[in-house]
């Protein structure tokens, strides 16, 4: 493979009819020992993949494992995904009007409220809206007509509304339930669309209310409700749980579980070191681990590895733009002697405590020899 100026050259086979190249723009990758100490730059052009996908048989999976789209079937229990879940029901069992669920980017508010909605009776209605950009109340209401499988084409905002106002009412009283409305990027949602859905909150039967609003957002739109113009859709949002990124146990554990739900054994997929170092490196975003765990799998078996190993998960990380967990240099390793030795070093270390005890005697000088010389200087004198 040739170097063009620290640059590496490589041909991706997408197929027999797709050739294509790219170009790597990056320095060599750091190698590092199994036991992460000082990196050298070494190139690798073994590892430059030579496709996207993943057999994934190779590693005794009988699915694809790490899967970039929501996957409920998939689902890690980590401690704060259960917080949110259990924050969702409890807000559903009280027939709140909205609950917000919110948090960064890839830490799973997603798949906690499709796994939600996975966990609810087959006779509770529902509609999920994955991105929605609505600018005005028509397109909003026009959104959730869409999914609900209602005619939305050709209709004035006052029959949209009207429409969407049936829909919730009959539905209610049908199931005795609410229905349940899936805002994904809720963040997207405009002052009049969030007003639109304060509007529709305030449908009511003899169960309660007839909507039950999750929004699922990244934190701005809980700072946007900080603001004056949004006081009043703010009031109606008695739950606000915000969702954070696993801990680095919890992803060692979650990358595990990942092969576990796809038929595989972990330790028969990972190498000794792979998954905890992916796991420092992905700071307990699931995504993240996900995008790393699963280029790294392919780097490995383009290489003809057995398993996930240590150099795989390196390269997966560089190539992702991540950092690389520093280690801890400062501890220096105890040097034990050996067993045969244990008897050899014992009597250095007397004889060494000897010497420095007989050096010691010969330049401190005796009481009582002292005391004497001094007597005989005062006879003299």
């Amino acid at each position: 493979m040739p170097n063009l100026n620290g640059k590496f050259l490589t041909i991706l086979n997408l197929g027999p009819d797709l050739p294509q190249l790219l170009y790597l723009k990056s320095k060599p990758q750091k190698s590092r020992s199994p036991i992460w100490g000082k990196a050298s730059y070494l190139p690798r052009p073994h590892l430059c993949g030579k496709g996207f996908g993943v057999d994934w048989s190779h590693f005794g999976l009988a699915r694809p494992a790490f899967r970039s789209a929501i996957d409920t079937d998939s689902y890690f229990p980590s401690a704060g995904h259960e917080i949110a879940l259990a924050t969702v029901a409890s807000g559903f069992a009280r027939r709140d009007s909205v609950v917000l669920l919110d948090g960064n980017p890839g830490v799973g508010k997603s798949l906690v409220a499709r796994q939600w909605l996975e966990q609810l009776l087959p006779d509770v209605p529902r509609a999920v809206i994955p991105n929605v950009h609505a600018a005005r109340p028509n397109e909003f209401l026009q959104a959730i007509l869409f999914d609900l499988s209602e005619p939305y084409q050709g209709l004035s905002e006052q029959e949209l509304r009207l429409s969407v106002t049936g829909h919730l009412l009959q539905a209610s009283a049908v199931s005795g339930f609410p229905t349940v409305l899936l805002i994904d990027e809720a963040q997207h949602l405009t002052s009049a669309a969030l007003e639109e859905l304060r509007l529709l909150g305030n449908i009511e039967t003899r169960h309660g209310t007839a909507l039950f609003t999750i929004l699922v957002a990244q934190p701005m739109l809980r700072d946007a409700l900080q603001r004056p113009a949004f006081e009043a859709i703010a009031q109606r949002i008695a739950v606000r749980v915000a969702v954070e990124p696993i801990t680095e146990e919890e992803a060692i554990d979650y990358l595990f579980h990942q092969i576990q739900a796809a038929g595989g054994d972990p330790d028969a997929v990972f190498d000794e070191g792979a998954a905890p170092l992916i796991a420092a490196a992905c700071g307990g975003v699931p995504r993240l681990l996900n995008q790393v765990a699963g280029l790294a799998a392919s780097l490995a078996a383009d290489a003809g590895a057995e398993t996930i190993d240590l150099e795989a998960a390196m390269e997966a990380i560089s190539r992702l733009g991540l950092e690389l967990p520093e280690s801890d240099d400062s501890a220096e390793p105890d040097i034990l002697p050996h067993p045969a030795r244990s008897s050899e070093l014992g009597q250095t270390i007397e004889s060494k405590g000897a010497g420095s005890l007989n050096a010691k005697n010969q330049h401190q000088p005796v009481a009582g020899k002292a005391s004497k010389q001094k007597a005989a200087r005062k006879r003299s004198a």
